[in-house]
């Protein structure tokens, strides 16, 4: 999909600007931060970083439908996810924009920037450290503070994967939130609390992650072990599963679990 847009955007129609904000509300973004050169303005009310802006076109249905992220990790992850849609120039004081032609798709990419915007560094980390402010140095202490570290880290990776990328599975209780570097590995609690520093693996794969038994190539492809044996392999059938769209914070923690395991 190529769409060229009208880059002096008049200001949208009063039913899509409706349309707008109510796509905005419905996916995170309720505040309204003013408008400009056709661009609606809005933030998260959860305290989530960077701004976003929504846009309409001339259309008899009021497309295309454009869209403007602030967060520059944000913006990198929605082009992985959606190529086709960039385009430029990019609004002042933003990272990224994007044009659909329908505006069901500008939803989803909406969806996927709240839902990235919440996983990404270092909003995890800000929420982990307003939640152990009170917290001494006990070890009752260091019990609580790893729990709930392991708590934030996992909402987080269910918002920026959303499934298990090798098997599609979508239902939580059957997903796991692994470290590639090992909790007690890393050397900082923003380490620890790294999106990229984490997989959301079905439980099965999980398990041979953790235990070195499988890794992952920087391209996204599994790697086996030379102890996993025909069984696991008939469970796991990693022949057919797709490869994992990986950024480079991922590429550079997975080098180190490929090193501890052996692949390397």
């Amino acid at each position: 999909m190529t769409i060229t847009p009208d880059l002096r955007l008049r200001s949208p129609h009063p039913l899509y600007r409706l349309e707008l904000e109510q796509a905005a509300f419905n996916h995170g973004f309720r505040r309204p931060n003013g408008d400009a050169d056709g661009w609606l303005w809005f933030r998260s009310d959860e305290g989530i970083p960077g701004e976003l802006a929504l846009a309409s076109g001339s259309g008899d249905d009021g497309g295309p439908w454009f869209l403007a992220v602030e967060h520059a990790g944000v913006a990198r992850s929605l082009e992985l996810e959606f190529p086709g849609a960039k385009f430029g120039p990019i609004p002042s004081a933003f990272t990224g924009a994007f044009a659909f032609e329908e505006q069901v798709q500008m939803r989803i990419a909406l969806s996927r920037a709240f839902h990235l915007a919440r996983s990404l560094p270092s909003f995890p980390l800000s929420q982990f450290e307003d939640k152990i402010r009170s917290l001494g140095d006990t070890e009752i202490d260091r019990i609580v503070r790893q729990r709930i570290g392991q708590d934030v880290f996992r909402r987080a990776l269910l918002d920026y994967w959303g499934r298990c990328p090798l098997t599609d599975v979508t239902e939580p209780a059957l997903l796991r939130a692994s470290h590639i570097v090992a909790w007690s590995d890393c050397e900082s609690d923003a380490e620890r609390l790294d999106v990229f520093n984490g997989l959301l693996l079905s439980a099965h794969w999980d398990a041979a992650f953790d235990a070195g038994l499988i890794s992952f190539s920087d391209d996204g492809g599994a790697l086996l072990g030379p102890r996993m044996d025909s069984a696991a392999l008939a469970i796991l059938r990693p022949s057919e599963t797709p490869r994992v769209p990986f950024e480079q914070g991922h590429r550079t923690q997975l080098r180190k679990h490929r090193t501890k395991h052996g692949f390397e």
